[in-house]
């Protein structure tokens, strides 16, 4: 079996021979980082650039530590340096923090000559992220959307209309809020009519499920320009 413990022993010092052997380790486990990330990802739309800042950013940092080594006056300046440096590049979803934080973490630890550990490290990580994937904790049964449409408020009144939206919504929705009301007036035939328009929040099992309420909701007498917008960040796991 091969010793890691020596291998880290040997490389202690700056020569171009262990910066050379330290670039490649962490170009070599920061790769195996972001192919897990592209393997296991269910996002549509392949984030092509976030994938190639996975591979790059441990490289740059394993050669900051070497840089810095144990000189705690480096280690100052260097923290000044990059204190300079603002980073406006936001991660919107947790899941990608976590995997950049892996990525520089490997990084340090192969900077600071911790081949053992940024190897235990990085195959630990990616065999803990398959096995979530291929987990029930991946799965995302419910979908989170935004359902709005249009009554007169004349054809709202008549026959508890409120009651029977109410009925469909439940029967459909594992969960529903009402989360915005508004009135306005719109001319037909040279007819002023009051308009109201509902606007709630739904947790619908699935889009299949979510055109049947749809179709129920279209039914109804009065009721019409029946929308309903996904939260895509809820599918993307």
């Amino acid at each position: 079996m091969f010793d890691f413990s020596s291998l880290s022993n040997n490389l202690e010092g700056s020569s171009i021979v262990n910066i050379i052997i330290i670039a490649l380790v962490s170009f070599v486990l920061s790769s195996l980082i972001a192919l897990t990330y592209e393997r296991t990802s269910r996002e549509i739309e392949r984030p092509q650039y976030f994938i190639q800042s996975l591979i790059l950013i441990s490289i740059p940092v394993a050669t900051v530590m070497q840089a810095i080594g144990d000189s705690l006056a480096r280690g100052l300046g260097m923290l000044g340096a990059l204190a300079i440096i603002r980073f406006r590049t936001t991660l919107r979803n947790p899941r990608n923090m976590v995997f950049m934080f892996t990525s520089i973490s490997v990084g340090i630890a192969a900077g600071v000559y911790g081949i053992a550990i940024a190897v235990v490290g990085t195959l630990g990580f990616c065999l803990v992220v398959i096995a979530i994937h291929f987990s029930p904790l991946s799965k995302n049964d419910h979908i989170i959307g935004a359902l709005q449409f249009e009554i007169s408020n004349n054809d709202l009144l008549e026959g508890n209309m409120g009651d029977k939206i109410i009925e469909i919504l439940e029967s459909y929705c594992n969960k529903v809020t009402l989360s915005k009301y508004s009135i306005s007036n719109k001319k037909k035939g040279g007819e002023v009519i009051q308009m109201v328009v509902f606007e709630y929040k739904i947790n619908i099992e699935s889009k299949h499920k979510s055109t049947q309420m749809v179709n129920a909701l279209l039914q109804e007498h009065g009721i019409f320009n029946v929308r309903i917008n996904f939260r895509d960040d809820y599918e993307k796991i």
